[in-house]
């Protein structure tokens, strides 16, 4: 085809310039692809750095919540310890002033106490740490929101995390 023919007919004429035409769509192509690529492996690399910054952010606010949770969780036994104690004495102190009561009525005095106190940590563990399951639970929905986009290296972090 390197030689050029004169065309004896309208139709090879045709043929001929619609052959020109697809030469030049061809490398009209090529030069978008060559200009199309950098522009994508640029927006890849950007959305990768993206992901590494919201992983970051992610690994940081779960390091701050365990801070929280463990200086309130040691706040909140100290507390309870001392109520616990101070209601322990008191009722010591009752039943020490009350000679009349039977073994049996100290023990449910002490059964009482007990229960209460037990009833009391429950709620208050509940209190300090119910609420993180919904946190959990938006963090959760949050990375499976992008889940397809992610990389197998996030994946992988992120499923050793938990």
């Amino acid at each position: 085809m390197s030689e050029t023919r004169n065309p004896k007919t309208s139709r090879d004429a045709l043929i001929t310039e619609a052959i020109s035409d697809i030469g030049i769509l061809i490398r009209q192509v090529s030069e978008l692809e060559a200009k199309t690529i950098p522009l994508v492996l640029e927006l890849e690399s950007t959305l990768v750095a993206s992901i590494s910054r919201v992983d970051n952010h992610a690994r940081e606010k779960q390091a701050e919540f365990t801070a929280v949770a463990d200086r309130e969780r040691k706040i909140f036994e100290e507390k309870l310890n001392a109520s616990v104690a101070k209601t322990v004495k008191r009722m010591v102190n009752e039943v020490e002033r009350a000679d009349g009561l039977s073994v049996r009525s100290q023990l449910l005095i002490a059964l009482t106490v007990g229960l209460t106190a037990s009833a009391a940590s429950i709620y208050g563990a509940y209190l300090m740490f119910g609420n993180e399951q919904g946190e959990q639970a938006a963090l959760g929905r949050a990375v499976m929101a992008v889940w397809g986009e992610l990389d197998e290296k996030t994946k992988s972090i992120i499923g050793q995390g938990y």
